[in-house]
């Protein structure tokens, strides 16, 4: 435990003197403030912006509620643009401690390889959650103030769930890590399966909701305060994230 507390620490600390916790912020805010601002004022903008003709908008088209300016916010732009970010933002977490020789270095100390994984998984996390968190929460003040107020607990309850999909995703990193060296060739796999995680919904509905991405539907539905909610994908998301990083502690190890 004093090892994975040392590791993470390291972590954390390395996130600070390269502004990680910053630009990352910084980013998902700019993300969290757009959308609720575009379905606001997307009249006024195409207005000045000179690019209303041949569109034509239905001045009778129905508000959109702030569960669903919120779920088009983070379920929609956070999971997709935010998504990209993320998984550029960590992918060398395993290879360039390979690449370096700080891997090795490591392990040859009394630490374990699960420590080791553990510390990243959990640090980076952190990171992901503590940028999304804030951007996701100014956003939410946005829309409250621009649409109708909305539910602070079914709002947080949300956030959580959706957080177990960024586990996930760091997760897949930490596994697909341990294949390659190149932090890109880990960036693009780690991007490409995690849309297919998210687009088999529109294919196979039984799959996705047995795949990590099922955890998604959950978090939408809550936020959308649907009674159709599988609680079966939450157990289903962190058993991904056990198997990710049980595999990627056998590839080490084999390494």
């Amino acid at each position: 435990m004093k090892n994975l507390q040392t590791l993470m620490q390291a972590e954390l600390l390395e996130a600070l003197k390269d502004f990680k916790f910053i630009w990352l912020t910084i980013f998902f805010v700019i993300l969290g403030v757009t959308q609720p601002l575009i379905h606001k004022y997307m009249d006024v903008i195409l207005e000045h912006a000179g690019g209303a003709d041949g569109i034509t908008i239905d001045p009778n088209r129905t508000t959109p509620s702030s569960a669903e300016v919120l779920l088009s916010t983070v379920s929609g732009q956070f999971s997709q643009i935010g998504l990209v970010i993320l998984v550029i933002s960590f992918m060398g977490l395993i290879a360039a401690d390979r690449n370096n020789g700080i891997q090795d270095f490591i392990l040859t100390r009394p630490v374990s390889v699960r420590s080791y994984l553990l510390s990243k998984l959990t640090s980076h996390w952190l990171i992901s959650m503590f940028s999304i968190s804030i951007g996701a929460l100014i956003s939410y003040f946005y829309t409250n103030l621009l649409f109708d107020s909305f539910s602070f607990t079914s709002f947080l309850f949300f956030l959580v769930l959706y957080s177990l999909w960024i586990l996930y995703i760091v997760s897949l990193t930490i596994l697909i890590s341990t294949f390659f060296k190149s932090p890109i060739i880990i960036a693009i796999t780690t991007i490409l399966l995690s849309i297919f995680f998210i687009i088999i919904k529109g294919f196979n509905h039984i799959f996705f909701q047995l795949s990590p991405g099922g955890i998604l539907n959950v978090a939408e539905n809550k936020l959308l305060s649907l009674q159709d909610i599988n609680y079966f994908s939450i157990l289903t998301c962190l058993l991904f994230v056990l198997l990710n990083i049980s595999l990627a502690n056998v590839n080490i190890k084999r390494s």
